[in-house]
């Protein structure tokens, strides 16, 4: 998709009702169309440094949509992110999600996640490991589990499919789009509060005075905040990039029959799903690595993660089908989607987003460090936020969220414990308190 509009056109505007996301992933484009909803006079823009390919964590997400989190916020955002995907063509396959464990301690986790799931208002109920295996019987041995818990209503999201939905639907509303790198920002000052004046670029700088500036750049967050030499915010946001390694089989003929659920194997920190024309999975169960990521969300291939995938694999019936040993990117041809990739997110203190206002930013917005899983009902949250117009207003419950994702929740806390307590997280990310 080309540029609507260039710098130079920008500039000989300037309007008072501008909105300027950065970042076209599904996070900024959600956000795009859901404030380009509203009944308003705002110039929305949308810059990302490439508009035709996907370079962040959307474009190679593994789509899982596990609604259910033991942080009630991430449970509220994912069921408000799954409604808004179902209305999406081709965007969401409600194909259900199974948890899978064999020891007495995980037993007393899914029994527990039962309840939650039970009082959170969604489905979820104990299968025998026989009933577990017959719904993907490629994936899971019976006689390998003991406990099984399942959700039929989550489900597999396509990210790219989405986010191209949200995009032209924005586009349509007049949604302006800018293809142009941002490498950083100029502040002015005024008494305590700092302005974003100037959103600079690989093609040259915009002037952003009087206009709201939101950051969806994902695992680029802190090395934009940062800013060089000169910090955006004097508060600490840590939004660390972390490596994360995700496999494939070869192709092969589509399942005939119902779709395969996502299943998670609690025991081992994997995970595993159906493409269609082939089967995926995923390991957290391995030291969690910081990575400083550069063009896109694909990183170098660390050759640990060959065991890791190996060990992975493992858990799975199918397991010899598995691809393990991943690419040298150094010298290899570029990254393709049909082979083992090191795959980077960000992870955070909390495993909570950064959505909201930066206080002592007068004029910038976080919506960082967002899964699919939660990308839609952020997205929505922060619209209304941002609007607040009446149609738009924030209720209660938008309040009580947003407390909890504010870009300031960290402030007078060390970095080096805020980046412990990051790392710590990554390895049991989805059933850990928070």
């Amino acid at each position: 998709m080309p540029s609507t509009l260039t710098i130079a056109q920008l500039n000989n505007n300037p309007s008072p009702r501008r909105i300027i996301i950065v970042g076209g992933g599904i996070v900024g484009a959600a956000l795009a169309f859901h404030l380009s909803k509203a009944q308003s006079e705002n110039h929305i823009i949308l810059i990302d440094k490439s508009l035709e390919t996907l370079l962040g964590s959307t474009g190679h997400a593994p789509g899982f949509v596990g609604q259910l989190n033991e942080s009630p916020v991430l449970t509220r955002l994912a069921k408000d992110t799954v409604q808004d995907y179902l209305t999406i063509p081709g965007g969401f396959e409600t194909v259900g999600g199974l948890e899978l464990s064999s020891t007495p301690s995980g037993l007393e986790t899914l029994a527990r996640r039962q309840r939650i799931a039970q009082e959170a208002g969604l489905p979820a109920e104990l299968l025998t490991p026989e009933a577990a295996a017959s719904l993907a019987p490629d994936f899971i041995d019976a006689n390998s589990i003991k406990h099984c818990l399942r959700f039929p209503s989550d489900g597999t999201a396509n990210a790219g499919v989405i986010t191209s939905y949200y995009v032209d639907q924005a586009r349509a509303r007049g949604v302006d789009f800018l293809e142009a790198a941002v490498t950083g920002f100029t502040t002015t000052k005024e008494n305590e509060t700092s302005k974003i004046a100037t959103v600079k670029t690989a093609s040259g700088d915009i002037n952003s005075e009087g206009s709201t500036v939101i950051l969806a750049t994902g695992i680029w967050t802190s090395s934009l905040i940062s800013n060089g030499s000169t910090p955006v915010t004097q508060l600490p946001i840590p939004i660390v990039p972390v490596a994360h390694p995700y496999t494939f089989t070869p192709p092969r003929t589509r399942r005939v029959g119902v779709p395969y659920p996502f299943v998670r194997w609690l025991d081992h920190h994997a995970y595993a799903r159906d493409h269609g024309d082939r089967d995926g999975l995923g390991s957290y169960d391995h030291p969690p690595m910081q990575l400083d990521p550069t063009e896109s969300a694909i990183g170098a291939w660390p050759s640990s993660f060959d065991q890791v995938l190996s060990e992975a694999c493992s858990n799975l019936k199918n397991k010899t089908e598995f691809q393990i040993q991943g690419q040298n990117t150094e010298t290899e041809e570029p990254w393709v989607a049909d082979k083992p990739f090191n795959g980077i997110f960000s992870v955070t203190p909390d495993n909570l987003p950064f959505a909201g206002r930066v206080p002592d930013v007068a004029n910038l917005w976080l919506a960082a460090a967002i899964w699919v899983t939660t990308a839609a009902g952020t997205a929505k949250l922060l619209a209304r936020e941002i609007l607040d117009d009446g149609e738009n207003a924030t209720t209660s419950e938008d309040k009580a969220l947003l407390d909890a994702l504010d870009p300031a929740r960290f402030q007078g806390v060390e970095a080096d414990l805020l980046l412990r307590q990051s790392l710590s997280k990554y390895n049991d990310i989805y059933n850990r308190e928070t």
